[in-house]
């Protein structure tokens, strides 16, 4: 009889052996002792670089995030080829404008529609531009 030897494969990387759990480290900083980086590490919790500090009650930029898609009520909006490339455009200097990462169409259309609804002169506007 052929005995057939197994390789000797190492618990932790066999696909039958349990994970193996490891404490969350920071990132190691060269030429730092320990204190230096227990100190720099509370320096990073209490200002983040590069960012601005978010305003309470503020999320996207508007005044209600968007529904969940399981929430969503879906409309569509038709547009000719043409339009709906000067609307891209628009949406995207309104985005540039704002100062924001990103800017959907919808986010847009929510919030003229709560502007006409909020504010007498855009819907008076609005009206004009209907009739």
């Amino acid at each position: 009889m052929n005995a057939r030897k197994e390789p000797n494969i190492p618990p932790s990387t066999s696909p039958l052996a349990p994970p193996v759990l490891t404490p969350k480290l920071d990132r190691l900083r060269v030429g730092e002792n320990s204190q230096d980086q227990e100190h720099k590490h509370d320096q990073d919790q209490e200002q983040p670089h590069g960012r601005r500090p978010s305003r309470p009650g503020r999320t996207r930029g508007g005044r209600k995030p968007p529904p969940a898609a399981a929430d969503a009520v879906p409309t569509t909006v038709r547009f000719d080829p043409e339009e709906s490339s000067q609307i891209d455009r628009f949406v995207l200097e309104l985005r540039d404008d704002a100062g924001r990462r990103a800017l959907d169409k919808a986010e847009v259309v929510r919030e003229l529609i709560r502007m006409g609804m909020e504010h007498e002169p855009t819907r008076k506007a609005l009206l004009r531009r209907l009739r």
